[in-house]
């Protein structure tokens, strides 16, 4: 039984984009309307308030009561997950004092990363990188956050388990979460999804080379498919990690209090590794294209030896269709048609003749 090709990849292009942009049409600016798709049932917002002596979890805290739960002279990391319920996030917002259009950028997760500075608090957004379950897709998850004095508040669109790392580490007594400031896990936080940018493009890399391996083996079309899709996650990656190298290239050079000096190094070892990411992406990107050359040059390859093969065929029978034709003639006086061996004859003539070519064809490396 044969065994079935593959389906061709259906993954649109709008994920390079967002769905829901165009409802924003129209309206004034600093309006709250959430871009993009939800991706928790609820929106909920959590605290963890912490210092090298305690640790304490506040869970499903609304707007309102989570500042008042804030402990002065300790950490507190005022967690949001869930991003589309525009009014538990408008409260909140309006309880930080966060102006208009710093909550609209949080509410559009077609945002691109990037970092702004104001006098009593920094905004930081980027990308979260995963991989789908189901499919094999991948898939960006904005995260923003919001860092001031005493409070760094972080939004999320999903709870993602690549944070899980961190916050078991928080709760070890003697980590450096507990005796350092906010900044530090502000830093933290973007370190670990920066982590899972390398495992996304060692999953490119396993790709590539699967990719490599089809198309000098199988030219089908569902190879070019791949092709284009492998195209297409490579502009998504690069879209997520080009904005956010000049991000965090004005965090680590910005003159602020709220990040110290010494956390800047830890920053700086982040921004390189952005740095090595992208170039990965650029060099990835060319061999996606060789790979596409590759493929039309096999595919143009395979044509030519059929059409060899086949003009190779044509020559052969060339004379030899000269010959039938000339003893198909209805003349009255050929005079090879009353020899006893005339038959026989013509067939030795064109065997030969076959013999010949062949032959010829074989020392030309032809065939």
């Amino acid at each position: 039984m044969a065994t079935p090709k593959p389906k061709k990849p259906k993954r649109s292009s709008a994920r390079l984009g967002k769905p829901g942009s165009s409802s924003k049409a129209g309206l004034p600016p600093g309006s709250l309307v959430h871009v993009g798709s939800i991706k928790t049932n609820d929106t909920s917002i959590d605290l963890i308030s912490y210092d090298k002596d305690s640790f304490e979890v506040f869970s499903q805290m609304n707007g309102t009561d989570v500042l008042q739960k804030t402990i002065e002279g300790r950490f507190n990391w005022i967690k949001v997950t869930g991003l589309h319920n525009i009014e538990i996030i408008g409260q909140l917002a309006g309880a930080l004092g966060l102006h208009p259009l710093l909550t609209e950028d949080i509410l559009n997760t077609g945002q691109r990363p990037k970092v702004e500075i104001g006098d009593d608090f920094i905004f930081f957004t980027m990308k979260a990188l995963g991989t789908s379950d189901e499919d094999g897709d991948f898939f960006t998850d904005q995260v923003s956050f919001v860092l001031r004095e005493n409070v760094l508040i972080s939004f999320h669109e999903r709870d993602l388990d690549i944070f899980d790392a961190v916050y078991k580490r928080m709760q070890i007594p003697e980590s450096r979460f507990r005796i350092n400031g906010l900044d530090y896990l502000l830093y933290a936080l973007t370190d670990v999804m920066v982590d899972h940018y390398f495992n996304v493009m060692e999953q490119i890399a396993e790709t590539i080379d699967n990719l490599e391996e089809k198309v000098t083996s199988n030219s089908d079309e569902y190879v070019l498919g791949e092709i284009q899709q492998l195209k297409k996650d490579l502009l998504l990656i690069r879209k997520t990690v080009f904005p956010l190298r000049e991000a965090l290239g004005t965090l680590i050079k910005m003159d602020n209090p709220l990040i110290n000096h010494a956390q800047r190094a830890y920053f700086n070892d982040v921004y390189d590794h952005v740095m090595h990411i992208y170039e990965t992406i650029e060099n990835y990107r060319d061999l996606a294209g060789g790979l596409k050359d590759i493929y039309h040059s096999t595919v143009n390859l395979r044509m030519s030896k059929v059409m060899q093969t086949l003009t190779i065929i044509s020559t052969i029978f060339i004379p030899l269709t000269f010959i039938v034709g000339v003893y198909g003639m209805n003349f009255e006086r050929m005079p090879e048609l009353s020899l006893k061996w005339g038959y026989a004859g013509v067939w030795i003539l064109m065997i030969s003749i076959a013999l010949w070519q062949v032959r010829m064809f074989r020392r030309r490396k032809w065939l």
